[in-house]
């Protein structure tokens, strides 16, 4: 990723410093995941695009960026940047207002979880409708099953709290709930795995592997003993929070 124009975005968009500082991993991984397959002139579509650091980012990297908001007015700076903005709530309305084969990328980060599951089909379909032959959709999530969500909180999707501000989430999903959905469309599923984005129990650190019969040379001798014991632990499903999910239209 673009260090320079990264940085750059979070100086336009400091007021939400904290919020930046909790998902900076998320959009670090998310944005790979684009530009890891970037078209000569590419197009993006950033659904539910708040607070716009990822919108923001490909637009100053050159992309064409079309953006939808529920509350497009509290994102000024994004339409000053040049990008369209439109105001769209996914759950009145499911279908996306786009043409057949426009962008070479969706983003559908952190919204999944907001959106009542009625409109999955619809919005599924118009997500393909609007993909590129070859185009890909990026979906991150939280992770259904993810230790804390069972043991600190069981139960807790029975009675979903959300409000018509997009506050709350319907549900939270498994791997293979999220992969239901694209079974009524054209869309392979490239990558499905389960990734940490706010917990550093989770995520992997292949650098900080130390085979057991070396650990005792190492100047920290206590600190990569851990790491022998911890890492295999920490690639578990259940101690990852989040779910990312890459899809190509064919």
């Amino acid at each position: 990723m673009d260090d320079e124009i990264f940085d750059r975005v979070k100086k336009d968009l400091k007021k939400d410093e904290a919020y930046l500082r909790n998902h900076e991993h998320r959009f670090r991984v998310s944005a790979e995941s684009v530009r890891s397959v970037s078209p000569a002139t590419p197009r993006l579509l950033d659904i539910g695009c708040w607070p716009g650091y990822l919108s923001l980012f490909f637009r100053r990297s050159g992309w064409e960026v079309s953006a939808i908001d529920l509350k497009p007015d509290r994102l000024p700076i994004i339409s000053d940047a040049g990008i369209d903005l439109l105001d769209h709530n996914l759950n009145d309305h499911p279908s996306l207002p786009f043409p057949e084969n426009h962008f070479d990328t969706i983003l559908f980060t952190e919204v999944f979880e907001h959106l009542n599951p009625a409109s999955f089909d619809e919005l599924f379909k118009g997500i393909e409708h609007c993909l590129k032959p070859g185009g890909r959709l990026i979906l991150t999530t939280p992770n259904r099953r993810a230790l804390n969500k069972n043991f600190f909180i069981p139960n807790r999707w029975e009675e979903p709290e959300v409000d018509d501000e997009g506050h709350g989430h319907w549900k939270e999903y498994t791997v293979a709930e999220v992969l239901e959905c694209f079974n009524t469309t054209s869309l392979g599923i490239i990558r499905s795995e389960t990734i940490s984005f706010y917990s550093h129990l989770g995520r992997s650190n292949e650098t900080g592997y130390f085979p057991l019969r070396d650990w005792k040379s190492h100047p920290n001798k206590l600190r990569n003993l851990a790491k022998f014991v911890v890492n295999p632990i920490r690639n578990l499903p259940f101690f990852r929070d989040s779910l990312l999910i890459v899809a190509q239209k064919d």
